[in-house]
């Protein structure tokens, strides 16, 4: 005898994989970020130091990573800055390496960014500014997390988002089957 076909539900149950692939790729896609990025992250969370730029800043540096140069607003920029560590000394280059990440500050603005050639103790000067200077971890660490956190709670929403769509559709097709299965047993 000729019998009719059973119905299909869709969507299939693979759509469940969508959801645990987008919270996988939130997953280490955050804590590869965070693991990356941990030591720079201790860094910025570092002390800032401010004075003299002639007379020197003394500050707390590690060597590699990044620092935040700031002067008083209106005062001009310096030209060059050294930093001296212990027995060494030696000038620094000045950039403006993640500029778009250093933080207001009250009275200063952003005049340089440069990266620390040793670590310890060291005195910061620097010629060509006629105030006081501001000197601070560049904390641009703290953004790239923070787009990660942002990232990772997208995709998990989307995979929540996936997850309840499919669990809705396929019990709407289950019960259409269900339906369709009965009329074709009376």
């Amino acid at each position: 005898m000729w019998a009719a076909p059973r119905p299909v539900v869709t969507p299939s149950a693979g759509w469940y994989v969508l959801a645990v692939i987008l919270v996988l790729v939130a997953a280490v896609g955050f804590f590869g970020m965070l693991a990356v990025l941990w030591d720079d992250s201790e860094v910025a969370g570092g002390p800032s130091a401010s004075g003299d730029p002639v007379a020197g800043v003394p500050i707390r540096i590690t060597q590699g990573y990044g620092y935040f140069l700031y002067v008083r607003t209106g005062g001009s920029s310096p030209f060059s800055c050294s930093v001296r560590v212990g027995d060494r000394s030696g000038p620094i280059p000045l950039t403006r390496k993640n500029s778009w990440s250093a933080a207001q500050r009250p009275s200063y603005r952003y005049t340089a960014s440069f990266e620390a050639p040793a670590s310890g103790e060291a005195v910061l000067t620097c010629r060509g500014s006629d105030g006081p200077i501001l000197v601070t971890p560049d904390d641009t660490a703290h953004g790239y997390l923070g787009f990660a956190v942002v990232a990772a709670l997208g995709l998990g929403g989307a995979a929540t988002l996936v997850f309840v769509v499919t669990v809705v559709r396929r019990g709407a097709a289950k019960r259409k089957v269900a339906a369709v299965t009965a009329a074709y047993d009376h």
